[in-house]
């Protein structure tokens, strides 16, 4: 989409088509590897495997996680046995992060699990859509400190999780100075789509719960954007509407979204951007895809 002619599409900018397949990508994996391990731990230690001992400073930088919340996660692999703190040889007053027997054996029935969950993500594409998703992928990500990881940037699931950091960081901070984020751009564009509209047509669209869908719309109503009304069909429901400040929020949100999509198209290319958002609408239309996927 060009900031000339912004569009009111979701499915059009490829950063909301990003996060569904984010959503169905983690769920998939989180299926195949089960609730007792969080995929994140999974890449922890992939990491660890390929680039040897890190300082926690080291896979925080590397990994984009919040060092408060990494100390978190490596406690956590640490009380599983797989993973130790020893003295940093090269700096006597840090520690450095490696992967113990029980955690080298351990990363391997893992990685057999993150197979399985990429075929599941991938299931409706061919070999030869993979690799054309995958490089585009890597086209878009450019440099990222994550592809050094050689054994996690094969994976379409693992492009995928990043691309979408990377789109929703410049969203995050195109929408800022309208005090909105991401997930508020959804809803104000689904609801100007499509008002008068249920609470679970929102839902529905965005690839949320329910659940979620009320809470985003409070919020939103809060702040005197979104109003809801008892549905003229049926007394049960809310028709959900922009109220005159939500249309007016709305209007300058999508040329906000357009640059986005505009840095997007200039690293990819306008054909290549539209093959990626073919092939991402194809993956999170296969059966599987959560109703209660993230949020942003």
């Amino acid at each position: 989409m060009s900031s000339r002619s912004p569009r009111s599409g979701l499915p059009q900018l490829t950063g909301f088509l990003l996060r569904r397949a984010y959503a169905k990508a983690a769920l998939d994996a989180q299926t195949c590897i089960g609730r007792e391990t969080p995929v994140r731990d999974v890449a922890l230690l992939a990491v660890l495997d390929e680039r040897g001992p890190l300082s926690q400073r080291q896979l925080a930088d590397l990994t984009h996680v919040n060092p408060t919340i990494m100390v978190k996660l490596v406690d956590s692999l640490e009380q599983r046995g797989w993973v130790v703190r020893e003295r940093n040889p090269e700096d006597r007053r840090s520690y450095a992060l490696r992967l113990t027997v029980d955690g080298h054996t351990a990363l391997t029935g893992l990685r057999h699990d993150l197979d399985r969950g990429e075929r599941l993500f991938t299931d409706a594409l061919t070999g030869a859509e993979r690799d054309e998703l995958k490089a585009a992928l890597l086209t878009l990500l450019g440099d990222e400190g994550w592809l050094s990881v050689d054994v996690l940037a094969r994976y379409a699931g693992f492009l995928v999780a990043q691309a979408h950091r990377l789109v929703r960081g410049w969203a995050v901070e195109a929408l800022a100075p309208l005090e909105l984020d991401p997930r508020d751009f959804g809803v104000l564009a689904t609801i100007a789509r499509d008002q008068p509209c249920t609470q679970n047509h929102l839902a529905l669209s965005l690839g949320v719960s329910p659940p979620a869908a009320l809470l985003f719309v409070e919020e939103l109503e809060r702040v005197g954007l979104v109003r809801r009304e008892r549905s003229t069909t049926d007394r049960r429901s809310y028709a959900l509407r922009l109220t005159p400040e939500g249309e007016q929020r709305w209007s300058q949100a999508r040329f906000a979204a357009a640059g986005v999509q505009a840095r997007v198209v200039d690293r990819l290319g306008e054909a290549a951007d539209e093959v990626l958002r073919d092939l991402l609408s194809r993956v999170i239309s296969t059966k599987g895809e959560s109703a209660g996927g993230v949020a942003d």
